[in-house]
């Protein structure tokens, strides 16, 4: 049996942090929506993913590399929407290749330079062979041995949240049905609310007040940051060797 999931859209966060904030004449230019929107998709592209790291966040980076692969291969957070990377790599033959091996292999990541370079000495030439060794650093991989043909490469990520258009910067990520883009699940709402209030506080300096809303906010995200904690406190930690 299935029950109805209580849905909110954007339109009522931007109500409360009106609300908690002060700002309720839409019609003076400093709080337009468009602006309390951008304040909202603010925190929740920036503030949000060092605040609460959610499962829902978790995702994977899916790309290949081969032998003309640039080396190290640049990483733009910014444009794959991922707020980090890593550490779980894997390394795969695509279905054309090599037979269509199925072998599926962990690759040891580094986020140490000397780390690694001591097990692959910089400006080394080595053979090309099939990737073992990933090194993030200075947001670019460097693969080690270099690729000797086509690999598929799957990295975990925690992924950027972009629901909300109607800023001034306007987008959705995806541009779904009329709406769509403005639907949260509700239990994020005054977490979000709250967490995007503080920072209008914070930017007129209104020092008293962002005190007070912080109490509240500090127990949203408690909220919020349970559903991650229940999960994790289901599984057992295995041993890393």
């Amino acid at each position: 049996m299935s029950f109805p999931v209580l849905q909110q859209n954007a339109a009522s966060v931007i109500q409360i942090m009106r609300n908690v904030t002060g700002r309720t004449d839409k019609q003076d230019p400093a709080f337009t929506d468009p602006i309390m929107y951008d304040y909202l998709n603010m925190f929740l592209q920036v503030e949000h993913p060092q605040e609460a790291r959610l499962f829902e966040d978790n995702t994977w980076w899916d790309f290949t590399i081969d032998e003309a692969t640039v080396d190290p291969l640049p990483v733009d957070l910014d444009a794959l929407g991922f707020s980090t990377i890593g550490p779980l790599a894997y390394v795969t033959y695509p279905p054309s290749v090599n037979g269509g091996n199925p072998n599926t292999f962990r690759m040891f990541w580094y986020t140490d330079p000397g780390d690694f370079y001591y097990r692959w000495p910089y400006a080394t030439v080595f053979t090309p062979q099939q990737p073992t060794y990933v090194l993030y650093y200075a947001n670019e991989l460097t693969f080690r041995g270099p690729p000797d043909q086509t690999y598929n490469i799957r990295i975990e990520a925690k992924k950027i949240k972009l629901y909300f258009a109607h800023g001034t910067n306007d987008f959705a990520d995806p541009p779904g049905p009329a709406g769509t883009d403005n639907v949260m699940p509700a239990y994020l709402m005054r977490y979000l609310a709250y967490g995007a209030a503080l920072e209008i506080l914070s930017d007129y300096g209104e020092m008293d007040r962002y005190n007070e809303v912080f109490q509240v906010y500090r127990r949203h995200r408690g909220q919020v940051l349970a559903r991650t904690w229940d999960q994790l406190n289901s599984q057992r930690t295995g041993p890393d060797f």
